[in-house]
């Protein structure tokens, strides 16, 4: 059989000249596989976009969708590569762990996605298969570090969040281990984002994550806050960034900070997925009466923030200088909070050693 017809075929999404070519030689898809790194017809469909052709092809031969061809991609590279989105999807219901297919320098579908920073596939790779953001590339890197070094901080921001707010089983320490996972050279997720002047991303990082090892040192020895003193703390912006506003309504609560009462309730629907049925039922009456007390504080003034007596004018003059101090303290609280993280202040630092 003449290699270039199949290739012909696979191109136009000819399915009947497919089975044309079967009937001729029942074992023609069969002798494919056997070559370790090919074009098969599939990743011919997935390049040039043809659905149809290219569920039929995985259909016969669901071997297709793991193999590399000579330039170490897969067929949903390949569709990704070229901007078939919908082709990805389609690849993704057939077979989930596609997504975790490692091609060229051990870059997953879930790793390219993340570093060209297209949130709205993260998000579909991660509701289908939320174990793909464990894997690694051959420089050992995650899909935070590649949005990272890619300038994608809307990317890096959707999947901090959904580390935050995910409530599966083992959620806690999958959220401490990716992290604070290390690169070949032993930069983690704050080292990349503190050597890149990346201000949000490193903003982002010491507000939301309380599990963040912010003493790590890298293979060259360095701390984040050596980093960023290093590049000499240029405009570091500790306000967070709106979201984009062109993304999902899904995308944009994971990525929205968690309050502490989510935060209770993410830990615990994290710890019944491993209790027994009594355990539950008694840390649902702990957990509720925690986030009781959180709500009651929140809407309750501090004692003493009112002076005087009972009958006294909450805006009297000796009331409203006690709120302005009140005040000032929350708004200073922010910045008084950055110093002391990047170790600007007098004593221990946050990110000192």
């Amino acid at each position: 059989m003449d290699p270039s017809l199949l290739r012909d075929i696979a191109g136009t999404g000819d399915t009947d000249a497919l089975y044309a070519l079967i009937r001729k030689d029942p074992n023609m898809l069969e002798h494919i596989d056997q070559i370790p790194f090919i074009d098969t017809p599939l990743h011919i469909a997935a390049n040039e976009g043809q659905i149809k052709f290219a569920m039929e092809m995985i259909n016969l031969k669901p071997s297709f969708g793991r193999k590399l061809n000579q330039d170490g991609f897969s067929p949903m590279h390949l569709a990704f590569k070229m901007g078939h989105t919908k082709l990805v999807l389609r690849l993704l219901q057939t077979d989930k762990d596609l997504v975790r297919v490692k091609g060229r320098e051990g870059m997953t579908p879930f790793h390219c996605a993340a570093a060209a920073g297209n949130s709205n596939l993260l998000f579909q790779f991660l509701e289908t298969c939320p174990e793909c953001v464990e894997d690694v590339t051959v420089l050992n890197e995650t899909a935070l570090h590649l949005a990272l070094k890619n300038k994608h901080t809307d990317a890096f921001n959707f999947l901090l969040g959904w580390l935050r707010k995910n409530r599966r089983r083992g959620g806690k320490d999958l959220e401490r281990k990716v992290m604070n996972w290390r690169d070949d050279d032993d930069n983690t997720a704050l080292h990349i984002a503190a050597t890149r002047k990346q201000h949000q991303a490193v903003q982002l990082l010491l507000d939301s994550f309380y599990g963040l090892d912010v003493k790590a040192k890298n293979s060259e020895g360095l701390t984040a806050r050596e980093i960023i003193e290093n590049v000499g703390r240029q405009g570091l912006n500790m306000s967070s960034a709106e979201d984009d506003d062109r993304t999902t309504a899904k995308i944009k609560r994971i990525k929205k900070r968690t309050s502490r009462p989510e935060r209770a309730l993410v830990k615990l629907i994290r710890t019944k997925n491993g209790l027994s049925e009594n355990m539950i039922n008694a840390t649902l009456v702990v957990a509720a009466l925690v986030i009781t007390a959180i709500y009651q504080s929140s809407l309750s003034p501090p004692r003493g923030l009112w002076q005087g007596d009972k009958i006294s004018n909450p805006t009297n003059t000796s009331n409203l200088t006690t709120t302005t101090k009140f005040g000032g303290f929350n708004d200073n609280y922010a910045e008084k909070r950055s110093r002391h993280v990047l170790g600007e202040e007098t004593g221990k630092s946050a990110l000192g050693s």
